[in-house]
């Protein structure tokens, strides 16, 4: 393994148009590596970073694991509604994103469920009830950032509180993940055709029983987010379902959203302090839910007026 193989890679990755569709899929750095090793290059994380660090092949779109330009911040005051939900089944052209999901809903046998069920943390959840205008919410979050969120006692070894869920981009040794992957590159291929335009994979997250991501803002990615969500199953009762949560910031006033299955749901990120969309996501059933994230066009509103 080495520097100079991962500075290779990422050479023909940003000349070879096929390999820069592929890119589009993959979020981890361990699926880098992996694709990698298909090209035949073989190198583990610390050296992908390495080499990213110095790439100059592309001045203003480096590849994944290093640094992208951030935009500056302003713009207007937000305006309308601050999300906007369908069902999969009524957007004509996204068929093939609905037979792709059996494949995309994977378990992992990497995971190890009963350790992740222990890392549960009660009072954690309870902070999404909490409003990010409160004071005391702040003061806490602060706290909780200073401390990379993972207990000080416990070490660096110890897992994230603000995610209690599983990014399924970090397993990559599964028997699924071939197929996992191929159902990837073709939602990316599907939803650029019907946006018209570039689309890209920003999260694969699977949340088993009792799970939860607590209040953010991906303020460092801004832009436009197109989320899939799904479960195992339907919910017997459509209110014993997970929730979709978030602040409007004109008015903090907090919307939560019931979920259902084959769902489209889409919410933009800004930078701009005044306009900084929190949201958390919380599964307090005993069903399993996933949701597939892509960055989209800021235009997404008239591709989807031109199905429905």
């Amino acid at each position: 393994m080495s520097v100079e193989s991962s500075r290779a890679f990422l050479q023909i990755a940003y000349d070879s148009p096929e390999l820069k569709q592929q890119l589009k899929a993959v979020t981890g750095t361990q699926e880098i590596v992996r694709l990698g090793l298909r090209y035949g290059y073989t190198f583990d994380v610390p050296e992908l970073m390495e080499a990213s660090s110095s790439f100059t092949g592309a001045p203003d779109e480096a590849p994944k694991g290093g640094r992208r330009r951030r935009p500056e911040p302003g713009g207007d005051t937000p305006s309308g509604p601050l999300h906007h939900e369908y069902r999969l089944d009524d957007l004509p052209g996204l068929e093939d994103v609905i037979d792709r999901l059996p494949d995309l809903k994977v378990m992992p046998s990497s995971v190890d469920l009963d350790r992740f069920q222990a890392a549960f943390r009660e009072e954690d959840l309870r902070s999404t009830a909490k409003s990010p205008a409160d004071p005391e919410f702040q003061a806490w979050h602060e706290t909780m950032m200073r401390a990379h969120w993972r207990d000080p006692a416990l070490g660096s070894g110890a897992p994230r509180r603000d995610f209690h869920l599983v990014n399924l981009d970090e397993h990559v040794h599964h028997p699924g993940y071939d197929r996992y992957l191929e159902a990837k590159h073709r939602m990316v291929r599907t939803l650029e055709e019907f946006f018209g335009s570039e689309v890209r994979f920003s999260g694969s997250l699977w949340y088993p029983p009792s799970s939860y991501r607590l209040w953010h803002t991906n303020e460092t990615q801004p832009g436009w987010r197109m989320y899939v969500v799904d479960f195992d199953e339907p919910p017997a009762d459509p209110a014993d379902t997970s929730f979709f949560r978030y602040m409007d910031p004109r008015t903090q006033e907090i919307v939560t959203l019931g979920e259902r299955p084959r769902m489209v749901r889409f919410f933009k990120a800004e930078q701009d302090p005044s306009k900084l969309f929190w949201h958390c996501i919380v599964n307090p059933t005993s069903r399993h839910r996933w949701s597939f994230g892509f960055v989209v066009p800021d235009d997404w509103m008239t591709a989807v007026a031109r199905r429905i």
